[in-house]
């Protein structure tokens, strides 16, 4: 409608500026009129379409076949990294510090509300994805054409958005969301995504209730909503400063809260991430996708900046939907993922319950409706999606959490050693003897400290083996 009023503005501008130069020949006020009619070229151009290329229709149509054909596209592979390669650092693999810019001059008038749901393919329910998935890790997302600039190293805000959209209206690839971000100005130069692809999406894809808040206390009221089959009524974007989710600038998703406890989806998750000496205080449980942390916790470690609020609408509005019907037949392959308690089947969604399975169980799912899930196998019932996990669940805690908390000890060095510049044992070498004493800044794992050299006042890294 706004397109419509400017181009017949502009319309009606010409027919004043030819009259002007019939009758009139100051060239002031001519060039007054030129002004205004550019000005009003520009507001056009702004309220352009949503630029959809050919490459993201193409991604559009894979994934509505991959999800025809039965195949499960949410990320099914476990994620190895270190924290070293998450630090925000002039190394090749470093992290780019994202979720730190507001708007950075890009804006969404909402002119296309709801045009985006015909990108979608069906329903499939609650849907994790890794931002470094090899199916898409090395892929670019940049918008100066930066090739070091990729879906792992900045691609969280892409990621995120994939996973609310998926989970509440229909299946959409991260790749197919940085297509978007990127071709609508959305991608920033350096700073990962900017704020406003939130308010694109809630529009784009016509969610039924969309709000946004920098409070934490107002963010968790929506998050512990539910609807009266049990399922989470909203989904929320955060994002995440140095802390403990990220060493630079990181997007989230919060899928649910119960009893004090967020679930959260986070897009760079990987073995190991919580058990670092830095984050461990925090007492984040990991189960498959799913890392579950306190309220207290979120609110003191994870130094959030704002929260980004969907509805669940479950499906509805996708064109592969019938009416509002958010159930679907699929088959695939899940591992119960609660923290420690089993996870009860029920005769219906949020149903009578008809027994329970155990952490680590494979379940096959046959059907989805809303944040619940229908399995075959082991036993036929109804579960909550909210605790499936699209990879294999490891039933033992971590060895890497038992790491003694030795920060601010005195060492000396058992025998000639080499110290290094980075904390995977890498870089520039120090050698230095016997005796030389180390204060110990930081426990990196349980291997390896990260010190400060008395005599020499540098700081490095060393094994722990190396320490009398």
């Amino acid at each position: 409608m706004k397109k419509k009023l400017l181009i017949a503005l502009a319309c009606i501008v010409s027919v004043i500026g030819a009259l002007c130069g019939i009758y009139l020949k100051d060239s002031e006020i001519n060039n007054t009129i030129d002004t205004v009619q550019n000005i009003i070229i520009d507001e056009i151009n702004k309220t352009e379409d949503v630029v959809v290329t050919e490459q993201t229709k193409e991604l559009v149509i894979q994934t509505k076949e991959a999800i025809q054909n039965d195949e499960d596209v949410s990320t099914t592979e476990t994620i190895e990294s270190t924290e070293q390669e998450e630090q925000n650092v002039t190394d090749e693999s470093a992290l780019e510090n994202d979720a730190t810019v507001e708007q950075e001059n890009i804006s969404y008038d909402g002119d296309n509300s709801g045009k985006g749901l015909s990108l979608l393919g069906s329903y499939q329910g609650l849907t994790y994805y890794s931002q470094a998935d090899s199916r898409w890790a090395n892929i670019m997302y940049s918008s100066v054409g930066n090739t070091s600039q990729t879906m792992k190293s900045s691609g969280c805000g892409p990621t995120s958005a994939a996973m609310v959209i998926s989970s509440a209206k229909g299946a959409i690839l991260p790749t197919t969301m940085t297509n978007l971000f990127v071709d609508n100005g959305h991608r920033t130069a350096n700073n990962g995504t900017a704020w406003s692809a939130y308010s694109f999406i809630a529009d784009y894809f016509d969610f039924k209730e969309y709000h946004t808040t920098s409070n934490f206390n107002t963010a968790m009221s929506y998050l512990s909503q539910k609807d009266s089959n049990g399922n989470s009524k909203y989904y929320i974007i955060a994002s995440c400063g140095s802390g403990l989710f990220t060493t630079g600038g990181h997007y989230i998703v919060l899928v649910g809260l119960d009893n004090g406890t967020i679930q959260v989806y986070d897009p760079y998750l990987y073995n190991g991430k919580f058990t670092t000496a830095s984050r461990r205080n925090a007492g984040v449980v990991v189960s498959g996708n799913s890392a579950f942390v306190s309220e207290d916790s979120f609110r003191n470690y994870s130094n959030y900046k704002n929260f980004w609020i969907y509805s669940n609408d479950n499906g509805a509005g996708n064109i592969n939907t019938t009416n509002t019907e958010s159930t679907s037949s699929v088959s695939y392959t899940r591992y119960v993922a609660t923290q420690s308690a089993n996870l009860n089947v029920r005769s219906t969604p949020n149903g009578t319950k008809i027994g329970s399975l155990a952490k680590g169980t494979k379940v096959n799912v046959v059907e989805v409706n809303g944040d619940w899930s229908k399995i075959t196998s082991p036993v036929n019932g109804w579960v909550s999606s909210q605790y499936l996990s699209a990879t294999i669940v490891n039933t033992n805690a971590p060895k890497s959490t038992t790491i003694k908390n030795t920060v601010g000890q005195y060492k000396r060095l058992a025998r000639k050693t080499i110290l290094y510049s980075k904390s995977n044992l890498s870089g520039t070498k120090y050698s230095y003897l016997a005796n030389t004493q180390v204060k110990i800044i930081r426990n990196v794992s349980s291997t390896v400290d990260y010190v400060y050299v008395v005599k020499t006042k540098r700081y490095a890294y060393v094994k722990v083996s190396a320490y009398k």
